[in-house]
């Protein structure tokens, strides 16, 4: 499942942004492609029962839709 894969793509690039920083991630923010397969409410849904039960489950993520571009961008993190 593609999404599945996604989400752990971005999990683990956030573990490795807290890694290389030492401080906790609070926000993120997230551009979709319009002309991409992802709508907003399709990558909410799947980010929230992959991140159930874990640290990441209580993440703020701001999601901004674009024309066009790549189908998901994370183009802002803000750290606690």
């Amino acid at each position: 499942m593609h999404e599945t894969h996604l989400i752990e793509n971005i999990l683990g690039f956030l573990e490795k942004e807290e890694r290389d920083s030492s401080r906790q991630i609070g926000k993120i923010y997230v551009s979709l492609s319009e002309f991409g397969g992802l709508s907003e409410e399709h990558f909410m849904e799947h980010y929230r029962h992959k991140t159930k039960g874990t640290k990441w489950e209580t993440l703020e993520i701001e999601v901004n839709k674009i024309p066009y571009g790549p189908e998901l961008d994370i183009t802002k993190i803000e750290f606690k």
